[in-house]
């Protein structure tokens, strides 16, 4: 392929050359597959400027298979990189169509792996057949005594059994909590009068009756329309609204009197502990004044005596 892009050369003297092609003495390779079975050829190839000569066609002929055959730079590329959108059929064996034993070999080992994944994640184990035979003698010289022979066998559990231990604890996990339900925003701005007609005073609500039980949402919507929505309905809504704000003001004002009567109560509290300590004071000063003045007098008389005593030894 090479030489053929060379130029003619300069010094040569004839015009044609004969090739000759010899049998190959090697096993079939994958160029020339069917070589062995082609006899010897001689082809005749002119090397005229006019009739550039094909080597390409002396391979094929020499070949005697077409498709087998490599010629170009083209053939050696992979099909799938030639022709990236090409469907291709392979042909699949089956079982039945197979050869060889192959595909029922690779059949078994892939059953035998996978079954053998199953039985360990089910926990079950493999079956056994080996058997430990233990021969036990004994010391005794009747022939109750002579030996023995025990097999040790794995038999299978049977997993419909009930369990040998009892759970003493609830092992199982509490389940993770529910998703968050995530609404968007209202695209609306709040305002107050929104606010106020949505806000449900502390003394009475329109969501539960005088004994507690929810009211049901068909009689809440008549209450808020104004009676408009029932012809029944004999709901006066302005003074059911002064009655709300005058329980909210007494509520308020009960309020402040309790914080204003818990404040004079603690003022009265301390004052009182004040005069408490007023008094202990002055008792401390009358005790200590009363243990002075005796002290004092106890002194005096001393000395009185004393000087008695001295007038009386002169």
């Amino acid at each position: 392929m090479i030489s053929s892009l060379l130029p003619k050369p300069k010094h040569a003297t004839i015009s044609t050359i004969a090739v000759v092609l010899p049998k190959a003495k090697t096993a079939s390779t994958a160029l020339l597959p069917n070589i062995q079975n082609v006899p010897n050829i001689v082809n005749v190839a002119s090397l005229d400027a006019s009739n550039p000569h094909e080597y390409s066609k002396a391979v094929v002929d020499v070949s005697g298979n077409k498709a087998a055959s490599q010629t170009s730079y083209e053939d050696s590329i992979p099909l799938k990189e030639r022709y990236p959108n090409l469907k291709h059929h392979f042909p699949r064996y089956t079982l039945q169509t197979c050869p060889d034993d192959s595909l029922q070999q690779c059949l078994d080992e892939t059953r035998k792996v996978v079954n053998m994944l199953i039985a360990h994640a089910e926990g079950i184990e493999e079956k056994k057949d080996d058997v430990d035979v233990v021969e036990l003698s004994t010391g005794g010289l009747s022939d109750e005594g002579r030996g023995r022979t025990v097999e040790i066998r794995n038999y299978q559990e049977d997993p419909m059994l009930p369990p040998k231990f009892k759970l003493r604890k609830n092992r199982h996990k509490n389940p993770s909590p529910p998703p968050p339900i995530l609404k968007a925003a209202p695209a609306e701005k709040i305002t107050k009068e929104i606010k106020d007609k949505w806000k449900i005073p502390s003394a009475v609500s329109n969501w539960k009756n005088n004994q507690g039980f929810a009211i049901s949402l068909g009689k809440r919507v008549v209450a808020a329309s104004g009676g408009s929505l029932g012809a029944e309905s004999s709901i006066n809504v302005e003074k059911f609204g002064q009655l709300s704000q005058a329980l909210e003001q007494a509520d308020r004002q009960a309020r402040e009197d309790i914080s204003i009567r818990n404040e004079q109560r603690k003022l009265a509290a301390i004052r009182e502990q004040e005069e408490k300590q007023k008094k202990l004071k002055s008792l401390v000063e009358k005790s200590r004044e009363a243990t002075g003045s005796r002290q004092y007098s106890g002194k005096r008389r001393g000395s009185e005596t004393y000087d008695a005593r001295k007038r009386s030894r002169k």
